[in-house]
């Protein structure tokens, strides 16, 4: 805006929407006066700064990650020229990870945002998922605003991962028809109890994979469209993505990677505010090479609320295995509908609102390699009606899974935290449900 310009309501509330969303400011109104002559206005600008560096010590818990602890610091301001630095330290019960995040808004004097991540995450197995994975790597990445809603970011990965289990999975004994193969041939279940072998073997698709530490290269672009009125509370407006990744450049894996999202928010009546969200993914390799399964869409929790990490999706349901571990798969979708409202009874100023929502959603179609063998693979057992494969017997289903249920959202200090009650009203065979989650904060 500058002196002069035609006056344009829409532009001005685009200026307030724009000054709000930098967090820079708590509070920003833009108001006007009469001007000089009949034909003049005056802008008046009212800002209430706001500190700009963080520095938080928290401490929570996750259904999925346990206990967590999080230090936390940061500048969104960094030195007065908007540069925007990071640091986070997480310490949990199932995952640790440190990361380091730097972006400079105005790059090289262009309207282009440029900037770099550096992270390492470990994940521990648990009641859930049998492995844990260890990753190291970093982001190069930049991202251009094409116009006001619309902006394309494109990036460079590179990282490494490495799957871990518990010890005794490395001991290659099985147990098919309480008879002992693979390294325990020949005995029975008291003999191999007695010997000290641990009898709950993961599957032979995390088995292969055990000790491998294979350097995934990536580059990739995302275009999104944002239309929101508030990024952090939205009541209106649209949010879509849409994102592509290539690994291969350099490195020991090759596979396209493509996921899209799309968020509508609209006012309902008073403060009731609807959200419909639709998204789904696809990922295949290329160069001939097999898809491991730890690069196949694991994400079923997050797609439909009411089972648990890795509930549903393709499964190895080998006989010999105690647990049917999640093998993931190359494709899925998923559509919510969630209508949000104010709790009546509590005062608007604690930040406090409830939901109701319903969710479908569907993970299928593995694409790994189920004639496994190598050292300390055992024999597999026999495979059940609906599955196939042989040294890994994959039960794939695409039917649609789907829940219904309430949650409850705080605005508190410590970052937005959401507790979800669901009901899973469509589930598959061997599915593992999940009634409550919580969660919150930032997540890396």
């Amino acid at each position: 805006i500058l002196e002069g310009d035609p006056y344009n309501r829409v532009l001005v509330n685009r200026a307030e929407r724009r000054l709000k969303n930098l967090g820079y400011f708590k509070n920003v109104r833009i108001a006007t006066e009469p001007g000089s002559a009949p034909d003049r206005v005056i802008l008046n600008v009212d800002v209430e700064e706001q500190l700009t560096g963080e520095f938080s010590i928290a401490a929570g818990y996750s259904t999925q990650d346990g206990v967590i602890g999080e230090l936390t610091i940061g500048e969104r301001n960094f030195l007065g020229r908007g540069q925007y630095v990071r640091t986070a330290l997480q310490y949990g019960e199932r995952v640790k990870g440190i990361e380091f995040s730097f972006t400079e808004p105005y790059f090289m004097d262009y309207r282009l945002a440029a900037g770099f991540d550096i992270f390492y995450k470990k994940t521990e197995p648990s009641t859930l998922v049998q492995y844990g994975i260890d990753t190291i790597g970093g982001t190069l990445r930049a991202a251009a605003r094409l116009n006001e809603e619309i902006t394309l970011q494109v990036r460079y990965s590179i990282y490494q991962r490495e799957i871990t289990a518990d010890p005794g999975y490395l001991d290659g004994c099985g147990i098919v028809g309480g008879i002992g193969v693979g390294t325990c041939a020949g005995l029975n279940q008291t003999q191999i109890t007695a010997g000290g072998f641990n009898s709950y073997e993961v599957s032979n698709a995390i088995r292969q994979m055990l000790g491998q530490q294979p350097i995934t290269s990536a580059i990739g672009y995302t275009l999104s469209y944002n239309s929101l009125d508030n990024v952090k509370d939205p009541t209106t407006g649209i949010y879509a993505s849409f994102s592509q990744d290539f690994a291969g450049v350099g490195g020991d894996v090759k596979f396209v990677r493509t996921t899209a999202e799309a968020r509508v928010y609209r006012p309902i009546t008073g403060d009731f505010v609807g959200m419909v969200k639709v998204s789904g993914g696809h990922v295949f390799s290329w160069g001939g090479e097999e898809l491991r399964f730890i690069d196949h869409f694991n994400n079923a929790h997050t797609l439909v609320r009411g089972f648990a990490t890795q509930g549903f999706g393709p499964r190895d349901v080998n006989q010999n295995l105690s647990f049917y571990d999640s093998l993931g798969g190359t494709t899925y979708w998923a559509a919510s509908a969630e209508l949000q409202f104010p709790l009546w009874f509590m005062p608007k100023e604690i930040g406090i609102k409830s939901a109701i929502f319903v969710d479908a959603g569907s993970l299928f179609n593995y694409n790994g390699n189920t004639n496994v063998t190598g050292p300390g693979i055992p024999i597999p057992g026999s495979c059940p009606p609906g599955s196939s494969g042989s040294n890994i017997c994959v039960f794939d289903d695409s039917s649609i899974r789907a829940s219904a249920g309430v949650s409850l959202i705080w605005s508190s200090p410590f970052g937005p935290l959401r507790f979800d009650f669901a009901l899973p009203i469509a589930k598959g065979p061997y599915d593992r449900t999940q009634f409550f989650r919580f969660g919150g904060g930032a997540k890396f």
